[in-house]
């Protein structure tokens, strides 16, 4: 079963990755990779460690994912992609 929101509010300073993992519906191996991708606006990496800081995480799942650096990731990917896409045409 999936925490609440009550027991995520509970952990701190940091949510362990399974308990967010369980709050988002995903695996812990998920967490982990789209905290490292930046996909994941949910807390820091440092090192081997994740913390995970439990109102960035409720405010995730509630849908507020913005986040300048991720806005700005996928701002650069996206005119990557448009660059190599007019670079490749004739």
């Amino acid at each position: 079963m999936a925490p609440t929101t009550e027991e995520i509010r509970a952990h701190d300073p940091t949510v362990p990755v399974p308990v967010a993992a369980a709050y988002l519906g995903i695996t812990p191996q998920s967490v982990r990779e789209g905290m490292k991708e930046g996909d994941l606006p949910i807390g820091i990496k440092r090192g081997n460690r994740f913390y995970i800081y439990p109102d960035r995480l409720i405010a995730y799942r509630c849908g507020d994912t913005a986040n300048p650096e991720t806005d700005k990731r996928a701002v650069v990917s996206f005119l990557q992609k448009l660059i190599e896409a007019v670079e490749g045409t004739p």
